[in-house]
């Protein structure tokens, strides 16, 4: 049965705008009609095991797991899986969707990726099966026992299951092309990374995967570009983000540190004291004093 209804704990319009169906080994095969009406809905289809079919706007495809199947919101089409198939059925109406990814740095990629159909399957989603696969479970069970910040994870699996899917239907051409626009380019999309995951602990080597490159070149490029390494730009980005928070929150400084992806207080102390040769707690107090010593400016006046 579809997790579709307004929970206890999740509000109404993401409940309304999300649904998941797992399905698991059954005595009959399982199928679904997808037909479009005036709120269109995307679809994603996870088969983990055993077989199925797929058909629309004139494709009939057979289905082998493990295989990704991504609808966007403008297709019919008819789904269909054996009886021992196990997987997920994840449906989004599209404007909840492109709020979802409307703030992300890599928007204008995955939007184009759900604005068309993706079949990904075999060899080439191996290596992803497992991120999606968690990504589908945690969905469903939000929906079925929702808890606190319940939308926040739901949105935030849904973001992760996009940019997985722009990943695997990204066509070689695409990256070839991206490799081709050089330094420049590949260093305005690192930033753009950094941007997004840099509270997430992300090593280089991770950043450079992420973007077809070996973290040399990564490295090379932006010590041409930005006359630093991608290390920097990324201890930077969270040094200055740190500053900012400990300026204009009143939360205690473990909780801030926890905030950006520390999860050891000390760590983040140490961090803090090498870039601004003082610890985050002196630092946020100095600020603060020299504030109340400035006074007032004309600048602040209504």
């Amino acid at each position: 049965m579809a997790v579709s209804l307004a929970l206890n704990g999740l509000p109404v319009g993401v409940a309304l705008a999300v649904r998941a169906e797992p399905f698991s080994a059954a005595l009959a095969a399982r199928s679904w009609s997808i037909r479009q009406k005036a709120e269109r809905r995307a679809h994603l289809l996870l088969l983990q095991s055993d077989r199925g079919r797929a058909s629309w706007q004139g494709t009939e495809i057979a289905l082998a797991a493990p295989t990704l199947l991504w609808l966007p919101g403008n297709v019919d089409a008819s789904v269909e899986v054996s009886a021992g198939a196990q997987g997920f059925l994840l449906s989004m109406d599209d404007d909840f969707l492109i709020k979802i990814v409307a703030g992300n740095a890599e928007a204008l990629h995955l939007r184009r990726t759900t604005e068309r159909v993706a079949l990904i399957d075999g060899e080439a989603l191996a290596p992803y099966l497992d991120a999606v696969a968690q990504s589908s479970r945690a969905i469903a069970a939000e929906l079925r026992s929702p808890g606190y910040g319940g939308a926040t994870l739901i949105s935030s699996h849904l973001l992760l299951l996009c940019l997985q899917l722009w990943r695997l239907s990204a066509s070689h051409d695409e990256r070839d092309e991206m490799a081709a626009r050089g330094g420049p380019a590949l260093v305005g999309n690192f930033l753009q990374m950094v941007e997004l995951h840099y509270r997430d602990g992300w090593p280089v080597a991770r950043y450079a995967d992420a973007l077809g490159v070996t973290s040399d070149k990564l490295h090379a490029h932006c010590q041409r570009e930005k006359n630093c390494g991608p290390r920097a730009i990324i201890h930077e980005r969270l040094l200055r983000e740190a500053c900012t928070r400990l300026q204009q929150l009143d939360l205690p400084v473990e909780q801030i540190g926890y905030g950006l992806g520390f999860r050891d207080p000390a760590y983040f102390n140490r961090f803090f004291r090498k870039y601004r040769g003082a610890s985050p707690g002196n630092y946020r107090r100095q600020v603060r004093l020299e504030h109340a010593r400035s006074g007032p400016s004309y600048a602040a006046w209504p």
